[in-house]
């Protein structure tokens, strides 16, 4: 099997290492498309994963694999799984002579049958690949948008998880509000309403019940402060080394801040509905499209083109 690799910080490579050995309980998958995190992996090639100070190389990135299962263990129950049968991994297991996390960024891989999501008929494989991020975006939302009432939510930031917050947020009813410096980006969202921020005055003060941070930039936590209303609710749904912003703004306000954190099943079962309700729509964010076997061209484009909402990576 192929692996991509991170060497070291800023060290990319593919490489070739074995297959781990199949278990009775265990499903084969060849890989079909994987995807790059703008965000976690951007993180990791740089060396410094918030909440990991064990982070360790050589690793294999990526947690974002779509495949097909081609040999299944003799224990694995066939209503499960069967040959033939789309998945998606959110990583998966360990390889021997690497740090142990994510491992998704493979040409195959074996795993226990337990890991392994069903991609239901409906859905593409490119759409499949924003299943982890879709997850995501639905735990932070879910509970945002009480039965018959219309908040005004403003999402900042639309890379994945902010597009796909804001368009669950306007499927529950609420009255959504998108923002980002980048246009191409709020072109392709959807909402009620869009800003293109130039400057930070673009966003107006003390005008929505919930902003959801999704930029994954910690200074735009003032930002948000400011939008709230009185008693307003901040959402962070981005992934931080830290947070900081100016307290006496927050105070006057007697702002809510939370943080929404990793999906569960349910995130999962609800995303997979999602994915399949809107599968056209969402195609359109996979604006990319590179071959595996140049991840160091594929890591330039994904982390540096700021027209690259979301690539797919062919095996």
């Amino acid at each position: 099997m192929d692996a991509i690799v991170f060497y070291a910080p800023h060290e990319i490579g593919l490489q070739s290492i074995p297959l781990p050995p199949m278990t009775p309980t265990s499903v084969r998958v060849a890989t079909k498309l994987t995807s790059i995190s703008a965000g976690t992996e951007r993180m990791t090639l740089e060396g410094r994963l918030p909440g990991m100070p064990q982070l360790r190389y050589p690793l294999i990135p990526g947690y974002e694999n779509v495949g097909e299962v081609i040999e299944v263990g003799a224990d694995v129950d066939p209503a499960q799984f069967q040959v033939g049968d789309r998945v998606f991994l959110p990583g998966t297991v360990r390889y021997e002579g690497f740090f142990s996390v994510f491992g998704g960024q493979v040409s195959e891989s074996v795993n226990d049958a337990k890991r392994p999501i069903k991609v239901p008929a409906g859905i593409s494989n490119e759409t499949a690949l924003l299943l982890a991020l879709g997850a995501t975006a639905h735990h932070g939302i879910r509970d945002l948008v009480a039965p018959g009432t219309r908040p005004s939510i403003l999402v900042l930031g639309q890379g994945i998880v902010g597009q796909l917050a804001a368009r669950m947020l306007t499927q529950y009813g609420a009255e959504v509000t998108i923002a980002d410096t980048i246009p191409f980006r709020v072109g392709l969202g959807e909402a009620d309403h869009f800003i293109v921020v130039h400057q930070e005055t673009d966003i107006p003060s003390d005008s929505f019940d919930v902003v959801i941070e999704a930029t994954g930039n910690v200074g735009c936590f003032d930002t948000a402060v400011r939008a709230l209303k009185k008693h307003g609710h901040l959402r962070s749904l981005g992934f931080y080394e830290d947070v900081r912003f100016a307290f006496g703004p927050a105070f006057i306000k007697e702002i809510r801040l939370d943080i929404a954190g990793e999906w569960d099943a349910a995130d999962m079962a609800a995303t997979l509905r999602f994915l399949a309700d809107h599968d056209a729509a969402l195609h359109q964010l996979i604006t990319h499209q590179l071959p595996a076997r140049d991840p160091n061209r594929a890591y330039t484009v994904a982390l540096r083109d700021p027209e690259c909402l979301k690539i797919a990576l062919t095996w």
